[in-house]
């Protein structure tokens, strides 16, 4: 296994405190997304918020997408009380006090913010045959429900009848094709088309019953028109039609503006903090990263007139955010925004420097609050239980990589470090799969427990 290591403690000056191939380049799986969020909260306005547009042009309604990430989130959304198409039902409200049942025009959606290569190229090769699980979801100007089709399956009570299958949301984007049978025993076989509309496919055997708390998700293919498609039909469930079509429709001005003719009719704002980062950081979701990645190659440095973010743009923001902090960039390779791509690369090194710079920004205790820390959520809940609240850190797992960086308070909370531990290769770490996280938590431990000075 190839073990890459650096130990900041916090003082002023910080002071290297142990290091091990600290400048050598590693896969950082899912520490990239420190990297991602830190760039993020430095390049954009402290009060940046991502502003998605509902318009009326003409006849026709108009959606114009920021990039959020979050919009739709089902996690977000419980923690709120909230249904996922809380929005959709906010701005059919709207419409209604305004006097307006029915929309003679089109839908238009405006996802042109984040350029339209919806799935990183590397993915295409590196994951040919996981593209429609949820951790590869594709990434849009538009995000609804994490860019997933959810579905909950449950027997019917009788042996040889069809299960009972929810699709959740309710849209007009999906049918769901059903052959499946209530069985004793089995498990569904659950996929769907790539065409429009899309199919999903179930079939095989159903003896257990899902939940809408861990339903069987699916990605979509394009999530522009699956956010469109789903407001059309909450709309239609609050009583207002749309005689049109729904088509995407560039609306942006040049520039990045709105034009003026638009008869804005609401605006849904969500900020970075808490909650983006926290479903980055703690939880390790993907979706959000990338778009992140791509938001401050849009906003970074013209906020109010944006460019179109992709990961090209992202990549340049990065590295002009490494230059920003002054922490070395050599050997790292940005090539996504979550880490899920196996060709980027990062230095223990680099990772403790942007640690060691977070610790200066005028967020530093909301942006330690997004890690994981042991306890009952997040992916650090299964590990070091006897550490929760003393270690804050962000997990990283791809095939053959274990990274673990963050910060580690030490006795009594008198001292904090910023650690990044790399391991590469890990299949060949003793025992088996099981050396790396050996290695990370004895060191969490070790730095927590440490009278050193």
């Amino acid at each position: 296994m190839r073990v890459g290591i650096q130990i900041v403690l916090l003082e002023n000056p910080p002071r290297v405190v142990y290091e091990m191939n600290s400048h050598d380049a590693f896969i950082p799986a899912s520490n990239q997304k420190i990297f991602t969020t830190a760039a993020a909260l430095t390049l954009l306005p402290m009060d940046f918020r991502f502003r998605t547009v509902l318009a009326r042009r003409g006849s026709d309604l108009v959606v114009i997408g920021a990039g959020d990430p979050a919009f739709g989130d089902p996690k977000i959304a419980r923690e709120h009380n909230q249904t996922i198409t809380a929005v959709f039902d906010e701005w059919a409200a709207k419409l209604k006090a305004a006097g307006v049942t029915r929309i003679t025009g089109d839908l238009l959606f405006d996802d042109s913010i984040f350029e339209q290569e919806f799935l990183h190229p590397n993915w295409l090769t590196q994951y040919k045959n996981k593209l429609q699980t949820w951790y590869t979801a594709p990434v849009g100007g538009l995000t609804f429900n994490d860019n997933c089709l959810d579905l909950v399956v449950k027997p019917s009570g009788t042996i040889g009848l069809p299960p009972l299958v929810t699709l959740i949301p309710n849209t007009t984007y999906a049918t769901v094709q059903n052959t499946a049978k209530t069985a004793s025993q089995g498990q569904p076989v659950i996929s769907r088309t790539s065409q429009s509309p899309v199919t999903v496919l179930v079939s095989g055997s159903v003896s257990r019953a899902g939940s809408e708390d861990q339903p069987v998700s699916l990605t979509v293919c394009d999530p522009g028109l699956f956010f469109a498609t789903t407001l059309k039909t909450t709309l239609a469930a609050n009583g207002i039609t749309i005689a049109g079509q729904v088509r995407r429709d560039r609306v942006r001005q040049s520039n990045g503006t709105l034009p003026s003719d638009l008869q804005v009719v609401a605006v849904h704002e969500q900020s970075l903090l808490p909650d983006i980062f926290k479903r980055c950081n703690m939880d390790s979701q993907n979706l959000f990263a990338e778009c992140l990645m791509k938001a401050i190659g849009a906003y970074a440095g013209s906020p109010e007139t944006p460019r179109t973010g992709s990961y090209e743009t992202g990549r340049q923001a990065m590295l002009s955010f490494m230059q920003q902090i002054k922490v070395s960039a050599e050997n790292c390779v940005f090539d996504d925004g979550s880490g899920l791509s196996k060709s980027n690369r990062a230095t223990p090194a680099a990772l403790a420097g942007v640690l060691i710079a977070m610790c200066r920004n005028p967020q530093q205790k909301e942006w330690i609050a997004t890690m994981a820390t042991p306890g009952p959520e997040g992916t650090l809940r299964k590990r070091m239980k006897d550490l929760n609240n003393r270690v804050y850190a962000k997990t990283g797992h791809v095939d053959g990589v274990s990274t673990l960086s963050g910060y580690v308070f030490g006795p009594n909370n008198d001292r904090c470090y910023a650690f990044s531990i790399l391991c590469n290769n890990t299949g060949q770490a003793v025992p088996k799969g099981k050396g790396a996280h050996g290695l990370q938590d004895a060191i969490c431990r070790k730095l927590a427990t440490w009278q050193g000075h």
